[in-house]
């Protein structure tokens, strides 16, 4: 799916205009200008006029020609707006064609954020525009691990059915291993109904059912062990 071209599902389109107080903006958010440019968040007023939620100088600006992919030192105004849980103005700059993928230097996208705050709402708007479901941070963290990591379960779940890598790892441990040792029992079941690695062996050969007798989760060891955890 292209990214950062405006064309993005209808969907999209759809949730802006039936948005009260976006309906009535301008012909379009299509028009806007879409170069990829560079800024500081302190120097963007789209910027701040997204991270405030104020909708209607983010649309103003956007009018004005203002680039919805200027990437600054804290990412784009798409991420400050997904930050700050400002749904409105999310919709508006996906519908008008924010690349969903921009990121600061440490590759953290604005899917990794809403997935780890459990906005299932931005996740599948966001999803919906073509952001990266697998997209990994410079620490290697992904959207489904925030979600898993936080018990984030139905944002797991719509990862997951979105191609979200169940087995996929950072820093030697699986995705399993991580929510063992965090003792999550239903999120741990998720994991391994979607086709979780039961036997991965993390750095030093430890396995999640390693980790749950360790510390003594009785209840994951036995779901371990039930799931085909080697003895």
């Amino acid at each position: 799916m292209a990214k950062g071209t405006g064309v993005y599902p209808l969907v999209l389109t759809a949730f802006v205009l039936a948005l009260p107080g976006l309906s009535g903006c301008s012909s379009s958010p299509e028009s806007t200008n879409l170069s990829r440019q560079n800024g500081t968040a302190s120097a963007t007023p789209l910027f701040e006029a997204a991270s405030s939620g104020d909708l209607e100088q983010v649309t103003v600006l956007a009018e004005a020609g203002v680039s919805l992919n200027t990437l600054t030192e804290q990412g784009s105004p798409l991420m400050a707006a997904v930050v700050s849980g400002q749904d409105r103005v999310v919709l508006y700059l996906l519908a008008g064609g924010a690349n969903p993928e921009l990121s600061a230097g440490n590759g953290e996208t604005p899917l990794m954020v809403a997935a780890g705050a459990g906005s299932r709402r931005l996740v599948q708007l966001l999803l919906s525009a073509g952001a990266d479901v697998n997209a990994e941070d410079v620490n290697g963290s992904t959207p489904v691990i925030r979600a898993a990591e936080r018990g984030n379960l139905s944002v797991v779940k719509l990862l997951l059915t979105a191609g979200a890598n169940v087995n996929v790892s950072q820093g030697g441990e699986s995705l399993l291993m991580k929510i063992v040792a965090n003792g999550d029992l239903l999120t741990s079941e998720m994991l391994l109904s979607a086709g979780a690695d039961v036997n991965f062996r993390g750095h030093g050969g430890s396995t999640a059912l390693d980790i749950a007798r360790s510390r003594h989760y009785r209840d994951l060891e036995m779901l371990l062990v039930q799931a085909g955890a080697e003895l």
